[in-house]
């Protein structure tokens, strides 16, 4: 596509969905744990409280495991040019990650796959980079309106067919 000339511009999260998808499993992990000694402390004489214990075991494992993904993939700033996409401010780490739109292989989740919301992910398939970025990233949708306009043809005929096809399923 890359017809269109853009000058550089900064995207970042409000800093309230900063605090969320930096420290949420922090805050919500103790919280879950605390909810759950007292299952432990009655499980002797109720043995079905081994149920809630599981269920919780897994939240604080399905929870602290998408986080860590969160981690490697999420950065807190995107700055946008001509020709790529510079990634910084990731948590507990200095790196930049740069994406050239030339570079891109796939982009999927959130709007890229006709959802309302949702991480969307572009990937850099010479490289093996990959980062996403939420809906709630300030002007998210100027972000995958200016990815979509500078990737390669083939991958924006893909994602305006994958649109277009769960368009047509919500129509029917």
């Amino acid at each position: 596509m890359n017809e269109n000339k853009i000058e550089k511009q900064t995207f970042t999260y409000p800093f309230i969905f900063q605090l969320v998808f930096r420290y949420g499993n922090i805050f919500v992990t103790p919280i879950i744990i605390i909810y759950s000694i007292p299952l432990f402390y009655f499980l002797d004489d109720k043995p079905i409280l081994a149920f809630p214990i599981i269920v919780n075991l897994f939240i604080i494992y399905f929870l602290n495991r998408h986080y860590f993904k969160l981690y490697k993939l999420l950065p807190y700033t995107i700055e946008a040019d001509d020709e790529k996409l510079i990634c910084s401010d990731f948590f507990l780490s200095k790196k930049n990650i740069t994406i050239y739109y030339d570079d891109i292989s796939s982009i999927s989740g959130g709007i890229f796959d006709n959802r309302i919301s949702g991480l969307m992910k572009v990937c850099d398939g010479n490289n093996n980079i990959c980062m996403g970025f939420y809906h709630r990233l300030s002007n998210s949708h100027k972000l995958a309106t200016i990815i979509l306009s500078k990737v390669k043809r083939e991958l924006y005929d893909q994602t305006l067919e994958k649109i277009k096809a769960g368009n047509r399923k919500k129509l029917k």
